[in-house]
């Protein structure tokens, strides 16, 4: 029978062995295992390829979280003679899920995690017979182990379950309702953290709110796949779900996304703050919509662009008093317009700009100061420079509107 240490218990502290020194050599042998753990990871990973075929070609990024979480966990298993702990088996939920929804068998899952164990046992023996170990210590160890590795592979069964449940489409209605109510508010604290590890998530750990458009002939439900295949990390998972068109998810770290998606990102907080992340990554969205821009953008990539967005009395008034001057002139108007645009976009360096635009140098100053002298701004005044940039982006607005059918999505 497995002797499990009592509350308080230290790792030489067992008290059902007559041998104090082979038990802190025992548990010198478990250190020394910690201590070489990302060489040792990778021997156990490269072991598991080679003895489980449906498993083989599993990317890195999915089977080593596994892998590591298993390592890590049974030697502490072992050590205090206990049974995995509630963090143990959310940290391995993540890399569970990330295989199965991969495609890979809950068989080919049971089996990896075997060899883990066994390979895990393996070097502990290895190790404890180098420091004289007594064999009846290391029998009370592997007892520890199996019964550790029978409640962990347990977990990994139902964690597999549920996501062939989720991908046969049963159980999507309940992940949208999850996401849409831990992104909007509307579940508790105790629901989000209760329901979290059902999905991948860490109920400890930081994630990022996410709100994601398709292109005009885009998918929403492929941009979904993208952020789920892209957000996550070793340890901490990644849901994305479709919403009213878009999507909307939690992710570990930034997606990527290709082509002419656009996906507002939020700041990174614990589960109870991702409502204020989904503001922020809203936000992001609408902005880079409106500006024209695509890819993953978050709120510090956006400059002043979302308070342009909202400030429209503001940015009216900058229209007319630094822009409107120049309709007088027709065609050259609109000229010096883009001439500004390039100026301000070259840090004000008359040499780049008027390469940008295919003109002389000469040309580029006498246009600066045209518009100096048809707005009445002076360029060297730091507030007029601000003031004109804004008037410009204000400007990229009504050629771009937001109210765009061909981007815009419902809410």
């Amino acid at each position: 029978m497995v002797r499990f240490a009592t509350p308080g218990a230290g790792p030489g502290d067992r008290g059902t062995t007559s041998v104090a020194g082979s038990s802190r050599d025992w548990e010198g042998s478990l250190e020394e295992l910690r201590g070489e753990a990302d060489r040792l990871v990778d021997e156990i990973v490269d072991a598991v390829r080679e003895e489980v075929a449906d498993i083989a070609h599993a990317p890195d990024e999915r089977l080593r979280p596994l892998v590591k979480c298993d390592f890590r966990a049974s030697l502490d298993a072992m050590s205090q003679e206990r049974h995995p702990t509630a963090d143990e088996l959310e940290a391995a939920t993540a890399a569970v899920a990330g295989l199965a929804r991969a495609g890979f068998s809950l068989d080919s899952l049971l089996q990896a995690s075997r060899v883990v164990l066994r390979r895990v046992w393996e070097l502990a023996r290895d190790r404890g017979r180098e420091l004289g170990v007594s064999s009846s210590i290391q029998l009370e160890n592997v007892d520890a182990l199996w019964v550790w590795g029978d409640a962990a592979m347990a977990r990994h069964a139902a964690v597999h379950r549920r996501v062939e449940l989720e991908l046969a489409g049963l159980q999507e209605d309940q992940r949208t309702w999850f996401v849409r109510g831990l992104l909007e508010g509307a579940l508790s604290a105790v629901e989000a953290q209760s329901r979290a590890a059902a999905y991948g998530l860490l109920p400890s750990g930081h994630y990022l709110a996410v709100r994601g458009r398709p292109a005009l002939d885009g998918d929403a439900k492929r941009l979904a796949r993208a952020i789920e295949a892209t957000g996550g990390t070793e340890g901490r998972g990644v849901i994305a779900v479709v919403v009213d068109g878009e999507a909307w998810g939690v992710t570990a770290r930034a997606p990527r996304v290709d082509g002419e998606e656009v996906v507002g990102l939020g700041g990174a907080g614990q589960l109870a703050a991702l409502p204020a992340s989904f503001r922020l990554a809203t936000r992001a969205l609408e902005t880079a919509v409106a500006f024209g821009l695509a890819g993953v953008v978050g709120i510090d990539d956006l400059s002043l662009r979302p308070a342009i967005l909202s400030e429209e009395h503001l940015g009216d008034r900058l229209v007319r008093r630094f822009l409107d001057p120049l309709r007088e002139l027709g065609e050259f108007g609109d000229t010096l317009e883009r001439t500004m645009e390039q100026y301000l976009r070259h840090g004000m360096r008359v040499d780049e700009s008027a390469r940008a635009l295919f003109i002389h140098p000469n040309t580029m100053r006498h246009r600066v100061d045209r518009f100096q002298q048809l707005s009445g701004a002076d360029l060297r005044d730091t507030e007029d420079v601000l003031g004109l940039w804004w008037a410009l982006q204000r400007r990229l607005l009504e050629r771009a509107p937001f109210e765009d059918e061909s981007r815009a999505g419902p809410g």
